[in-house]
């Protein structure tokens, strides 16, 4: 009786954290590597909403942008709701590397979806899932 209710407890254990597993997972997720400026993170989730989370370091500020995404062409479409801040400044590179992200308007951003990074306010971002 002793095992089996060990076991019990042990699946539940087991099927509780493959559910959290799962509704963490997303399409992608890109964040940024080790810099002394801000700490970001870009989640493309399953459901085709974003989160670019974006806590500037320096100023002790946090931003946090939502919208919807498409994939289309081999490229992510980012829709913004907002357009502040400014997409160019956010998403340029100020470090001589040509990215290929594109700003299409002032609440659209298209990339490649194969990508394995992101400069997002000139500080890359590695991709870490898939």
């Amino acid at each position: 009786m002793y095992v089996q209710r060990l076991r019990s407890k042990h699946y539940a254990s087991l099927a509780l954290s493959l559910a959290l597993a799962h509704g963490s997972v997303g399409q992608a997720k890109y964040k940024s590597v080790g810099n002394g400026m801000a700490d970001i993170s870009l989640d493309l989730n399953e459901d085709k909403h974003f989160k670019l989370d974006f806590i500037d370091i320096s100023e002790h500020k946090r931003f946090l942008l939502k919208g919807t995404w498409t994939q289309e062409s081999g490229n992510y479409i980012l829709k913004f709701k907002k357009t502040k801040p400014d997409l160019g400044s956010l998403f340029s590179s100020n470090s001589g590397f040509q990215m290929p992200a594109k700003i299409a308007d002032r609440k659209t951003l298209v990339f490649p979806s194969t990508q394995p990074g992101l400069m997002i306010w000139g500080i890359y971002c590695v991709r870490e899932s898939a």
